[in-house]
């Protein structure tokens, strides 16, 4: 089973988890009464279907984690199996076209390489396994208490919502769940604070796992012949985390065997060194191929174009993920909400941002002027001083020459030290900003925080400051990264005072108070 499919599986039982929660909803409505909707006996209805949906969950999902986590196991065995056959095939064909090496194994593989290196081996990857299927383990427990708390949740808060007047059944209970169905159930934590749902965290673990399996497997086979010597290859589009060391030859120490002594006499950097300053992080697409020296081309740094060319199908490639992304969201919200009108309305939404990513695919050269705009223009990423920056432009290039640029909001969030804090964050946990023009949610909303990614609406902040004091107020949000409330609006709005340096005074912070509760009705005080 290829690791997307295991993905694929983990997707399918967040969706049944969701599925089934959403049901219980449905089939167990509030009956309308003389004094209108009983909510009271609802609930108690409500809490009983969650015990029993918190049983049945534990017992038919245990054995499908068991059976899913014994997969990833075998997936990562045959992919360090893999990298030695694969290895040593390219070995022996360096050596039919006449590469020297100074250690030749015997038919058993062993040679002068003593049992303790094959043991050695062995630990690695079996802590490999071990520790993978160990946080899927937690991941997999952390999925199922997620989805009882948000059960929990939506029971109190769907009354609520109800008890607020004017709103009926279906749109109570799709008001409670909106923000579930909106993340999925994202129990997993990052230790910069984002939260990824079960999928996006089984996709990333499986693939960096089965990945530095091949490594080892290639490592592993490297060593037996004494070759320490790789290079990173170029690819079409390597990530900017990776392009300095894309197209540079290093001593392996981390999988074959190298040491610092060697790197010293050849002239060449360390694998590790590089590995340290970003190389080979979780997601990571690049890999390095073994270096015959005397044999393989030499090493070809990209040029600038290439580079530039590389960063530009990087941030393409990354706008349609993001496209991808919402259009999903809205799916999910489509297909899960009771009202119908908020079906219909979500579903229109994920078919236009499904028709987004659609027009983000390579396509014949057209002579549609905004076509090509949308292809090649409305994605760019700025320059690295200024890398958490994007922009997302669906205008006419005409009408482009307002752009806010990313150095003066810089400026202007290093004028404070709340500003200056911001910034290092984003920085420091690699959280996008991406300034969207052309694009809105209303009139009203200036920004949005989703994991990993802050959107600023510059047709609505329109000036340097005012977008200023978005990216301060998301990025506020993405510190606390904790479910949404009146609170945490509260302190949004008293980072953008402190930036604008207001005196905080009794009256000032009493009108935030109004400002929020008469802007965030359907947030709670805690």
């Amino acid at each position: 089973m290829a690791d997307y499919d295991l993905a694929g599986a983990f997707e399918a039982i967040e969706d049944e988890l969701i599925a089934s929660m959403m049901r219980n909803f449905k089939n167990h409505r509030a009956q309308e009464t003389a004094q209108g909707l009983n909510w009271t006996q609802w609930q108690v209805v409500q809490l009983n279907a969650l015990e029993k949906y918190r049983r049945s969950n534990l017992k038919k999902f245990s054995k499908e984690f068991e059976s899913l986590n014994g997969r990833i196991s075998q997936l990562i065995r045959d992919n360090y199996s893999d990298g030695e056959t694969e290895q040593e095939r390219t070995i022996l064909q360096a050596i039919q076209n006449g590469y020297k090496t100074s250690t030749v194994p015997t038919f058993t593989g062993k040679s002068h390489i003593t049992g303790e290196f094959f043991g050695v081996n062995d630990r690695k990857l079996e802590a490999l396994i071990t520790a993978t299927t160990h946080d899927m383990e937690k991941a997999e427990a952390a999925v199922l208490r997620l989805a009882n708390d948000q059960y929990r949740k939506a029971i109190f808060n769907a009354q609520v919502y109800a008890n607020a007047g004017g709103i009926g059944y279906r749109k109570a209970v799709d008001m409670a769940v909106k923000d579930m169905l909106n993340a999925g159930l994202n129990c997993v934590e990052y230790k910069n604070g984002a939260r990824h749902t079960l999928e996006d965290y089984a996709s990333m673990a499986i693939r960096t796992a089965t990945k530095r399996a091949y490594l080892q497997g290639e490592g592993a086979k490297r060593k037996e012949w004494g070759i320490s010597t790789v290079i990173l290859n170029k690819r079409s589009c390597p990530c900017p985390k990776c392009l300095p060391f894309v197209g540079k030859v290093f001593i392996d120490d981390v999988w074959s065997g190298g040491t610092a002594e060697e790197a010293k006499e050849k002239g060449y950097p360390l694998l590790s060194t590089a590995i340290d300053q970003g190389l080979y992080h979780p997601n990571c697409k690049d890999t390095h191929t073994t270096y015959f020296e005397g044999i393989s081309t030499p090493p070809e740094k990209p040029t600038a174009e290439e580079k530039e060319k590389a960063v530009d199908e990087y941030n393409q490639n990354q706008k349609a993920h993001y496209n991808a992304q919402q259009a999903k969201k809205c799916e999910r919200i489509s297909e899960y909400s009771l009202d119908e009108e908020n079906k219909r309305i979500y579903k229109a939404r994920a078919e236009q941002w499904r028709n987004k990513e659609k027009s983000l695919k390579p396509v014949a050269k057209s002579d549609n002027n905004l076509e090509n705009i949308i292809i090649n223009q409305e994605f760019q990423r700025y320059k690295p001083s200024e890398s958490v920056f994007y922009t997302f432009d669906t205008r006419d290039s005409q009408i482009n020459k307002d752009i806010i640029k990313p150095h003066n909001i810089i400026k202007e969030l290093n004028k404070s030290e709340i500003g200056k804090e911001c910034l290092k964050y984003l920085t420091d946990n690699n959280i996008m900003v991406c300034l969207c023009y052309g694009e809105k949610i209303n009139d009203v909303t200036s920004g949005i925080y989703e994991t990993g990614y802050i959107y600023v609406y510059v047709d609505v902040t329109k000036t340097v400051k005012e977008t200023t004091l978005t990216v301060i107020h998301e990025s506020t949000h993405a510190r606390i990264n904790a479910p949404n409330t009146k609170n945490q609006e509260f302190i949004c709005y008293i980072n953008e005072e402190l930036h604008k340096g207001t005196e905080l005074t009794d009256e000032k912070m009493l009108s935030i108070i109004e400002h929020i509760d008469k802007h965030y009705p359907y947030l709670e005080w805690e």
